[in-house]
């Protein structure tokens, strides 16, 4: 009898798992509840039904069904569901502070990262959605810090080099509103050196430079704006002031913007402009 009320309880929660995958959700926690009601000793299907619970975004229900299980095993670490267990929280902890991240609530947001942190520290995302908390707290010294942590785990995601690209940019914005036009210079510079393909860099610095009479200067980043992409805000505006009685043609077939071009290539810059 025992026997095959397991087999019923494990068939239901195949059952759970495939609607899961199909996103029939309510439909996936009725089968895992009857999974549960027919052979409630198996610790396996409270992890699941906490699954279930994190994927229809009940974070509260998912937690306790964790806390559940390792009950159920005695908090064994030997235990095969152990590490299961804290990879769960994990994804719960992640998932609630995006949730809390989309809706303002970023010191929460930050708490919940801390706590998935105290279990993993070497997932990247998890760095990124803190650094993303603080960046939009204005605690851009924070966000940098978990941006390159996050980077060293997973140094060839892109998104996490436009992260730190864009701080350096928020500093340089800041620093050109304060008149301290070199400092916004070196901030521009840094987030060039990160993500050299992003026009509004390159624009935000020929304007700084202007001001700082690096002329030379001006003129490089404008036209490296322009090959990368001439639709960027502030781009073709300022020709007239950089290069006096010059069209465009002028200014592109010229030895200078050659010599920018070979730059940007060297770097692998992909240019709208070739």
């Amino acid at each position: 009898m025992m026997a095959a009320l397991e087999e019923t309880a494990k068939q239901s929660r195949d059952n759970c798992v495939n609607m899961s995958i199909h996103e029939r959700l309510n439909d996936a926690l009725a089968a895992i509840n009857l999974a549960i009601q027919l052979f409630p000793i198996d610790a396996e299907f409270y992890l699941q039904r906490s699954i279930t619970y994190r994927k229809m975004k009940k974070f509260q229900q998912a937690t306790d069904e964790c806390l559940l299980v390792l009950d159920k095993i005695g908090h064994n670490e030997e235990h095969e569901l152990y590490s299961q267990v804290h990879k769960q929280f994990v994804l719960i902890y992640n998932e609630c502070a995006l949730k809390c991240l989309q809706t303002g609530y970023y010191d929460d947001a930050i708490e919940l990262l801390n706590r998935a942190l105290t279990y993993y520290k070497t997932i990247a995302e998890l760095y990124i959605n803190r650094g993303d908390c603080f960046f939009a707290k204005g605690n851009v010294s924070f966000a940098l810090q978990d941006y390159e942590q996050a980077l060293e785990i997973a140094p060839q995601n892109d998104d996490i080099r436009l992260r730190i690209s864009d701080v350096f940019f928020t500093n340089a914005e800041q620093h050109y509103k304060e008149k301290r036009y070199q400092e916004s210079s070196k901030q521009l510079t840094k987030a060039i050196d990160v993500n050299p393909s992003i026009a509004k860099y390159y624009v935000s610095r020929s304007r700084v430079k202007y001001l700082t009479e690096d002329i030379r200067g001006a003129q490089e980043d404008i036209i490296a704006a322009i090959l990368i992409n001439p639709l960027e805000d502030g781009c073709i505006e300022v020709l007239p002031r950089l290069f006096a009685d010059t069209t465009l043609a002028d200014v592109l077939s010229s030895s200078l913007t050659k010599n920018v071009k070979e730059k940007l290539l060297k770097r692998h810059v992909p240019l709208a402009i070739s």
